[in-house]
């Protein structure tokens, strides 16, 4: 009897959680609060390079396994990687350039789907390739970088809310954007692009936050 009720428990748990909207999105808001304060604590650590590299990887390996079985959405998992890319952006603290790299690269190298097939993959290289492009013409014009900014979040959305899991890492893949915009800075030698990664996490971390409910109510009411 007392197994018969724990399974009915968890079995409701999992429901709630999974199916209903605000009660699954106010949970993942307190998770993603409890990840960004261990990360502030992490700064202090004298070994937080390694630290963030293993949180890197491990927010990958939710990406790809928790994000396939849907415990996690797509637009989850920007809400645990903007907070800790603004908190490195905005520090200014030198080191924060090495630790943010650290922190993408694992997260970019387990998240990105390489091997759903050649087309995906040269369609992503394209789209990533355009939206580079972009941030070199307008890496000076505040306006425009936020409505780059924005672009790449209403499309990371769309595609996160219409595709299967994991397919806006594959077609817009912020850590790819970072990494390819603090390339640009190392090579150039110009701190503008650090610059426009500011207001791109920030209008990221916008959506993060607000684009589920955004686009929630837009499907519950057409």
């Amino acid at each position: 009897m007392v197994e018969f009720i724990l399974k009915c428990i968890i079995r409701d748990l999992v429901y709630i959680y999974r199916e209903i909207f605000w009660v699954r999105e106010c949970l993942m808001t307190v998770k993603s609060f409890v990840v960004f304060l261990f990360i502030r604590w992490t700064l202090r650590l004298k070994n937080k390079k390694q630290i963030f590299f293993y949180l890197g990887a491990l927010i990958g390996v939710f990406c790809v396994f928790l994000g396939g079985m849907g415990y996690l959405r797509d637009n989850d998992i920007l809400k645990l990687i903007a907070p800790a890319s603004l908190l490195l952006l905005y520090n200014k603290n030198q080191e924060n350039d090495t630790i943010l790299i650290f922190f993408h690269i694992p997260y970019l190298i387990i998240s990105y789907g390489f091997y759903r097939g050649w087309y995906e993959v040269a369609t992503s290289l394209v789209l990533h390739a355009l939206i580079i492009s972009c941030i070199i013409t307008v890496k000076e014009n505040i306006y425009l970088s936020l409505f780059i900014s924005a672009v790449v979040g209403i499309l990371f959305n769309l595609i996160g809310e219409n595709s299967v899991p994991g397919t806006n890492e594959l077609f817009i893949n912020p850590s790819l954007i970072t990494l390819a915009a603090k390339g640009l800075e190392y090579y150039t030698k110009n701190r503008i692009y650090t610059d426009f990664l500011k207001p791109f996490w920030i209008t990221l971390l916008c959506f993060a936050y607000l684009g589920s409910w955004i686009f929630h109510f837009i499907e519950l009411y057409l």
